[in-house]
């Protein structure tokens, strides 16, 4: 038996593998490039950091606008000798948050911040909060995402609020502190935008911690749309469209 003969089984094969595809969203192709399969709440923003691109790199490879929008099932190429997400977290960093103890409806928001600081690292953040502001638990956030100013540009660093499950110290409500997972981005956003890398470490963190947490995509916010009292952090540089949803119930 020949499949030339039998067109339909070849038709079969391939409606099969193309939903295979859409349900897995990203496919490779030829081993030049890759071709993502846009999803629910994707937009060029975040699929470009995903990959560690700017949005004009991948608009300009997809031949569209960088205003264009995109449609759930549309085609996407990806320029060869990127990633994805997936692989952006280090193996610790994925072995943190997997370990970590976390009880069921433990958290309900993930809050993003920036340092307000050109440089910084998590050991410093930490000696800061214990000394100036008198934390007992030192730093106030359970995750910190270098710029290559003192950290890795995109590294992650796990603080011991996640590793022991304690109460964030990040917002100025103790009852959202008890319920929000803080993430703070190294650098000043009021001055200029994060790192590629930090955007794309950002994308692969609030993935991992939505899954470990059982959270949808509005659990996510900024600090700004979060905190009882008014602050603009993460800054005007930060694109908060393209990571948060709106503005959390107040507590």
């Amino acid at each position: 038996m020949t499949l030339r003969r039998y067109p339909y089984i070849i038709h079969a094969v391939v409606v099969l593998a193309m939903v295979l595809i859409a349900g897995a969203g990203l496919a490779a192709s030829g081993g030049s490039e890759t071709i993502y399969i846009v999803r629910k709440n994707d937009t060029l923003t975040r699929i470009a950091a995903t990959y560690g691109l700017s949005v004009a790199e991948l608009a300009r490879h997809n031949r569209i606008s960088r205003s264009a929008v995109i449609h759930v099932g549309q085609k996407l190429r990806i320029p060869s000798k990127t990633k994805p997400s997936s692989s952006v977290l280090s193996s610790a960093v994925r072995d943190a948050i997997a370990s970590a103890k976390v009880r069921k409806g433990r958290w309900r928001h993930i809050v993003i911040h920036h340092s307000g600081t050109e440089n910084g690292n998590i050991k410093g953040m930490d000696e800061y909060h214990r000394t100036r502001r008198h934390m007992e638990n030192g730093l106030a956030y359970h995750f910190v995402i270098g710029n290559g100013k003192g950290m890795e540009d995109g590294g992650v660093g796990v603080g011991a609020r996640w590793t022991k499950q304690l109460n964030g110290g990040h917002l100025a409500s103790e009852s959202l502190n008890e319920i929000a997972i803080g993430i703070c981005l190294v650098g000043n956003f009021d001055t200029k935008g994060p790192t590629k890398k930090q955007l794309a470490s950002l994308d692969a963190l609030l993935r991992a911690l939505r899954e470990r947490c059982d959270l949808p995509a509005n659990a996510v916010k900024t600090h700004q749309q979060i905190n009882p009292v008014y602050t603009r952090c993460p800054g005007r540089h930060f694109p908060a469209g393209t990571f948060s949803s709106g503005s959390a119930k107040r507590k």
